[in-house]
């Protein structure tokens, strides 16, 4: 039987006339690629459900009927009796041959008394190809190639569920910090995104199917448990030409066009002082890991002891300081809500704070957002007693069976439950926290750690206010809270306070954080699929910071900075007791002793960086867009083994930027302590570009007829033009 067929300015498009399954999508500049690989048991749609507390899957298979209709420009198929209930689901799709995208929706007529959590549409299996490689705008930014595909989980109902083994943040607006996903080989690839602007959830996924790779995409709460709905918005698909790159232009030509995207020029909510770039420097008050014992740090309490070797710190990198206090809380690192007065006293951190602004300098802290931490396992705090009498279960989060949400990646040493933002008892919770913070003179609020990338936890309560399954409702209550924040700071008179969150912010929530935390993996060291996906579509809307980058020992603190530089993030480190750098090889802590490295390297790495942030790179490195990057030529790959590993990292990393006004330039950061020829090859680059150098000494003179620049030791280069 033929398949039907749709044509999009750029695709054609077949479906299965019985099924509905999406069968074929071969771009029309390369008619003989076929990107969809078709299967006998690929539903043209999955929906999930909850009956008597537990989720149930179904999907187009189980339709009582099912008719496929075709038209001139779209295909409407209709699917009646789902699961054997009162609920039908229609698909449409439209195509136009002036449009290069084909155009997704779908409506959903429930009369099942049945809450639905989400409808997965459309259904996209690519062919599975070794060499092929998938962008996932997930965490701090991914690009899987090759044998990292095998990686991938298979496609099973619980990983679109919410439940705890999935984690708490994994969705859209959440760890999903964009919405798209894209994979793609030498001849080809699939485009696929939601051009939703109301931040309605989603969950993303590309797990591995036995005919290939699933581009997966649920959407997520809202649908009715008696009567209809029409989803508001449009899923895209079509094909695409390139790499990562494209793809990412693709969504940031979309997304930069939305209300959430204010670049940091037009911005008035962000402090002067974040703007001027000040590195940002960890003070962890109790143990040395997380995973390990928690005693207090006697070289830093009182807290006016961190103020002279903040000050040596300072000086070496000539520039004001973000002191960010961490696992200060009284019931032990990251205990939350049972945090108060912390170690060192209310009375100490105050004065702490003081001084630090009397220098110039700004405080802030890392917390554990909304989670209800029950214990300790390294310092035998038990909660179990202040949970109870303040009644801590009000505003935990809820398993659709109606159980609490226990935590699990941390839970055998710090056991927690999640709780849910839209309750009135979170939300006082957290407001009393951070008034707590101000009341000491802190500036810098990471409230929201552990609500990665910004997100509400999902919740499936009958007594919190909100529907009883995840939805709209979570970045509403997200907004909700930041708003009573911003409130305090006003009361408080911190005119100058900021919030951030760890991970990157999802892009629905740009223009209520100011800051946030992305933890950058050079190669070699880290997470391997690590890709500046983040970077590319949002920097000029949002300050970033990488304190907690990772690297390569024994010059993890050089590589980490260099990388930080070059991805336009402020340079960081971890504080140790004698005044010098933790330089090891961690997103965040380890014992302090073996030392490694040159601590002087690291702190000349941040300063170039600084220097360069602060001088003549900042209209691209604190306001720019990143580009795709230029040819350099000549960048030696440094290789050495420490503790049994290899490492092989570039001496040299690299960037192209264009300014807010239209300049284009080049940004190199060298972390090892040789000064480095290099060519630059880029077209952008006019005849008369400049190279500024910022090391050991400042450098500017005109880009050599052959492209040629010195990138000095420990430094960083901007080719201008």
């Amino acid at each position: 039987m033929e398949m039907i067929v749709l044509d999009t300015a750029a695709d054609r498009l077949g479906f299965d006339p019985k099924t509905g399954s999406l069968v074929s999508l071969r771009p029309k500049v390369a008619p003989e690629v076929e990107l969809i690989a078709s299967a006998p048991g690929t539903p043209a749609f999955a929906l999930q459900y909850i009956r008597d507390g537990q989720y149930v899957m179904t999907d187009s298979f189980s339709a009582a009927t099912t008719e496929v209709s075709p038209g001139q420009d779209e295909v409407v198929m209709a699917f009646t009796g789902v699961g054997g209930l009162d609920l039908d689901v229609t698909l449409t799709v439209r195509a136009m041959t002036d449009d290069p995208m084909s155009r997704w929706s779908c409506h959903v007529r429930n009369a099942s008394g049945l809450p639905v959590v989400d409808v997965q549409f459309p259904f996209v299996v690519t062919p599975d190809d070794p060499a092929a490689s998938l962008v996932r705008p997930f965490g701090f930014g991914e690009v899987w190639t090759g044998e990292q595909l095998n990686w991938l989980g298979a496609d099973e109902p619980k990983i679109w569920q919410f439940i705890p083994e999935c984690g708490n943040s994994s969705h859209y607006p959440g760890s999903w910090f964009a919405q798209f996903l894209a994979w793609y080989n030498d001849r080809a690839g699939i485009y696929l995104a939601c051009e939703d602007t109301e931040g309605n959830v989603k969950r993303f996924s590309t797990p591995r199917r036995e005919s290939g790779l699933r581009l997966g995409v649920a959407h997520v709460g809202d649908w009715p448990t008696d009567g209809e709905r029409t989803l508001e918005y449009e899923t895209v698909l079509g094909s695409f030409a390139g790499d990562w790159y494209d793809a990412a232009e693709r969504y940031r030509s979309w997304s930069l066009q939305q209300s959430w995207a204010t670049p940091l020029t037009e911005r008035t909510d962000v402090p002067d002082w974040l703007l001027d770039s000040p590195p940002h420097i960890t003070i962890r008050l109790q143990g040395y890991l997380d995973d390990g014992p928690a005693p207090e740090i006697v070289e830093f309490l009182p807290y006016e002891k961190c103020i002279p070797l903040l000050q040596g710190v300072a000086d070496a990198v000539e520039a004001p300081l973000v002191a960010v206090m961490m696992s200060w809380e009284r019931g032990g690192p990251w205990v939350y809500p049972d945090c108060f007065p912390p170690v060192g006293g209310d009375q100490s951190m105050t004065n702490f704070c003081s001084m630090a602004h009397e220098r110039g300098w700004q405080v802030g802290s890392f917390c554990n957002g909304t989670r209800w931490v029950m214990g300790h396992r390294f310092n035998g705090y038990d909660g179990k007693e202040f949970f109870e009498r303040n009644h801590g279960a009000d505003g935990v989060c809820r398993l659709p069976d109606g159980e609490m949400w226990t935590e699990g990646w941390d839970g055998s040493w710090r056991p927690s439950y999640g709780c849910c933002m839209a309750a009135e008892a979170t939300q006082r919770v957290a407001l009393d926290f951070v008034n707590h913070l101000l009341g000491w003179g802190m500036t810098s609020i990471q409230f929201f750690d552990q609500n990665v990338n910004a997100a509400a936890f999902p919740c499936f309560s009958h007594d919190h206010g909100h529907a009883p399954v995840p939805g709209k409702w979570m970045p509403r209550a997200m907004e909700l809270v930041i708003a009573s924040f911003v409130d305090a700071q006003k009361r408080a008179g911190a005119v100058d306070a900021l919030q951030s969150t760890e991970q990157p912010c999802n892009e629905f929530h740009l223009q209520i954080f100011q800051q946030c935390d992305v933890r950058v993996s050079p190669p070699c060291s880290g997470t391997p699929y690590f890709a500046p996906v983040y970077h590319y579509l949002f920097h000029e809307c949002q300050i970033m910071h990488g304190m907690m980058s990772t690297g390569g020992e024994p010059y993890a603190l050089p590589i980490r900075n260099a990388w930080n530089g070059a991805l336009g993030e402020i340079p960081g480190a971890v504080l140790t007791g004698d005044g010098t750098l933790l330089n090891r090889e961690t997103f965040n802590w380890a014992n302090w002793e073996p030392k490694m490295g040159s601590n002087e390297d690291s702190l000349e790495m941040i300063r170039t960086v600084t220097a360069m942030r602060r001088g003549a790179g900042r209209d691209f490195l604190v306001y720019g867009r990143m580009m795709r990057p230029a040819q350099v030529e000549g960048i030696e790959v440094i290789e050495w083994d420490h503790e049994g590993k290899h490492y092989a990292v570039p001496a040299i990393v690299h960037t192209a930027w264009q300014s807010a006004d239209g300049r284009h330039a080049v940004v190199m950061c060298n972390w090892t302590t040789e000064d480095r020829k290099v060519t630059v090859i880029d077209e952008r680059l006019s005849s008369g570009a400049k190279v500024r150098a910022c090391g050991r000494e400042d450098v500017c003179e005109d880009l050599g007829a052959e492209g040629e620049a010195i990138v000095p030791a420990l430094g960083c280069v901007l080719v201008e033009g």
